[in-house]
């Protein structure tokens, strides 16, 4: 059950840096303009490209890189699986010629795969760790904002995206503290694969236990200071793009650029 420790998605860093004073539109956009151009190409050169982009984007954001490598880390039996299904089913020159399931080309492209889950969990780990989980709630119910004249009930939706990235942290924390209190009375989460999933039963049924019981505390707090939606509320803080926002989002713009670009050389 290391994994949990290890993960930090849903956590946020304030460091000060010009990363963290940007628009949360800015970061947001930012993010999903990645994460849609890692899936638009499987180029090794456009991953090289944007892993270096994320470096930098750490570097300024003044972030450490454990932060990345922990998260990265914590998918491995993830990242392992999926190399190693596509080695085996992927058709191409065998790799050894007593293993003639396990081809060259699949190993390729298993590691291609496990490279863009990594890019995406990190991108997503930088847009979390430099935007605090109210603001991107205000990004997101202003970027979405003209679809409330249809009908979208947007700022409801705003407010569940909140809630549930807020909870994440929350509850991995809450996981830790059911591991030690397990491994305390003596349960053991060392072992293969499967003795690892049998002993995640002791801390998944108090984890849901615990995360039920924070929701229903949660909207006991949220109607006794009646809470009824969007209707007549205004915002304390109104967002607003400057000089550096507009310079964000060209930057963003040259990387997804570059990015497409290698991937078509390469």
């Amino acid at each position: 059950m290391g994994y949990l420790t290890d993960l930090t998605l849903g956590r946020y860093y304030p460091t000060g840096s010009v990363i963290h004073r940007l628009d949360p539109r800015v970061k947001l956009v930012g993010a999903v303009a990645i994460l849609v151009t890692v899936l638009l190409t499987e180029s090794p050169a456009a991953y090289l490209l944007l892993s270096a982009a994320l470096a930098a984007l750490v570097a300024a954001s003044k972030l450490r890189a454990g932060i990345l490598l922990r998260n990265a880390a914590s998918l491995r039996w993830l990242l392992l699986i999926v190399l190693v299904m596509h080695a085996l089913l992927t058709r191409g020159t065998p790799l050894f010629e007593w293993l003639p399931r396990v081809s060259r080309e699949g190993i390729v492209l298993g590691a291609v795969f496990a490279w863009r889950i990594a890019l995406m969990v990190s991108t997503a780990t930088i847009l979390t760790a430099t935007a605090a989980p109210v603001d991107l709630g205000d990004a997101l119910e202003k970027l979405l904002g003209p679809l409330s004249k249809v009908g979208v009930p947007v700022h409801e939706l705003a407010m569940i995206s909140v809630i549930a990235l807020r909870f994440v942290p929350t509850l991995l924390d809450e996981a830790r503290r059911i591991i030690k209190a397990q491994e305390g009375r003596g349960a053991r989460f060392e072992g293969g694969f499967i003795a690892r999933a049998r002993s995640a039963v002791p801390v998944l049924v108090p984890l849901f236990a615990s995360a039920f019981r924070r929701a229903d505390d949660l909207a006991l707090a949220m109607d006794a200071r009646c809470y009824r939606g969007a209707v007549g509320r205004t915002k304390y803080v109104e967002l607003k793009l400057d000089a550096a926002d507009y310079a964000g989002l060209a930057v963003v713009a040259l990387v997804v650029a570059c990015t497409l670009l290698a991937s078509n050389l390469w």
